[in-house]
């Protein structure tokens, strides 16, 4: 299920970045840097490295008219989610290798350009994709892989430094989304009896560079 729902989301974020350009509509293309922090998960995390905070990068592609509705691609990568400084009670336990990855498919809801055209533009958007999470530690012991039907909600807003760029600023909420786990059978990456959980939120800065 979780496979088939997250072919369908990749499915669209195709087809969004394949839409043809009109003269009523304007492309945002923005590389992101910022922090993943307040992470909370049921993965194996020892160290409870999720709570910590982390440095992220990643990029969205936006599509936005003259009215108020859009559509976005967004990516975001978190090197070392599951990792943080000093040697846990078991050195052969400690992570060496961790990420997460967030690939998303969004709506987009913002103020009409009519409205303000030069100044800053705020949005919000939200939609479903890919979540995925993985670490190994140095023994391979408590090995996690998983690709997971996510979701994400999140505001910010685009002001223009000219006509070709400008900054964008987000704040986002990611998560896993509710449901059946059929991944923890073959492999239970969690304590037997909880269902796999993984959330954080993240705050970015990005160039915007608008076509």
């Amino acid at each position: 299920m979780v496979r088939t729902a997250t072919g369908r989301v990749l499915l669209g974020l195709v087809l969004l970045l394949g839409l043809p350009a009109t003269s009523a509509a304007d492309w945002h293309l923005t590389p992101l840097i910022g922090y993943t922090f307040k992470g909370s998960t049921t993965l194996v995390d020892l160290k409870g490295a999720a709570e910590v905070r982390h440095w992220n990068y990643g990029g969205a592609v936006m599509l936005l008219g003259d009215g108020p509705v859009g559509l976005e691609a967004f990516f975001l990568h978190t090197p070392g989610f599951f990792q943080r400084g000093g040697e846990g009670l078991v050195v052969s336990f400690d992570v060496v290798s961790s990420r997460t990855d967030a690939l998303m498919g969004n709506a987009v809801l913002t103020v009409p350009r009519r409205l303000n055209r030069y100044g800053l533009r705020p949005y919000v958007s939200g939609g479903l994709g890919l979540l995925h999470a993985s670490s190994r530690d140095q023994l391979n012991v408590t090995p996690v892989r998983l690709n997971l039907l996510g979701m994400n909600v999140g505001a910010g807003a685009v002001g223009l430094l000219s006509d070709r760029v400008g900054l964008r600023f987000d704040l986002r909420y990611i998560r896993k989304v509710q449901g059946p786990d059929p991944e923890a059978i073959e492999s239970p990456p969690v304590p037997p009896g909880l269902p796999i959980r993984l959330r954080y939120w993240t705050s970015t800065l990005g160039v915007v560079f608008r076509y």
